[in-house]
């Protein structure tokens, strides 16, 4: 069954999620009280990897708030940049092995319905925050294939309203990729 909590959920992240893809501020605080919401609504489904994930995504969003903010006030705008490719690489093996160690806990220590996909998922998106706060380009297309993989993570908990959100993430952030792309290029051009 589907709730009212888990609605207004679903629109409040995709309104966040548009608003950073256009690169506005306004995006961070918006998702803030998204992630609020679902830490409730994913405790309820005992994705609790996914449920204490909303309380980092909270921190990492009052960081990115605060730094777009920051930014904001120097700049005309949002200014996208390119990861060095060793950082990438770097954050993704550090995410491999956060995502085998917090699985594993998950597996021995609580009733997780999807322990691996569960701390895997969550460490990823851990990963596409930050590198969505650096301004990283690359933080889309994390975001497409994480976005992708929780479309079926919902299904099995029957969580659809928040699959069909995911789904419209994907799309959301192929959008972000390519306005951050097209918004990078300008500035190189310039």
């Amino acid at each position: 069954m589907m709730s009212p909590l888990e609605a207004l959920a679903v629109i409040i992240t995709m309104a966040g999620i548009w608003l950073t893809a256009r690169r506005r501020v306004i995006g961070w605080p918006c998702s803030l009280l998204a992630s609020l919401l679902y830490l409730v609504v994913f405790a309820k489904a005992r994705l609790y990897a996914d449920s204490a994930l909303q309380i980092v995504f909270c921190l990492f969003l009052a960081k990115g708030w605060y730094d777009w903010h920051r930014f904001r006030q120097v700049a005309p705008e949002i200014a996208v940049q390119a990861a060095p490719p060793l950082v990438l690489l770097r954050d993704l093996l550090i995410g491999v092995v956060c995502s085998v160690a917090l699985g594993t806990a998950l597996r021995l220590w609580t009733g997780d319905a999807a322990p691996i996909t569960d701390a895997t998922l969550s460490v990823l998106s851990i990963i596409g925050q930050i590198w969505t706060a650096r301004r990283f380009l690359a933080c889309w297309l994390l975001w497409t294939l994480v976005d992708s993989a929780y479309v079926g993570l919902f299904i099995l908990r029957d969580l659809w309203l928040s699959a069909g959100l995911y789904a419209g993430l994907v799309a959301i952030a192929w959008f972000g990729w390519m306005s951050w792309k097209e918004s990078l290029k300008n500035v190189a051009a310039r």
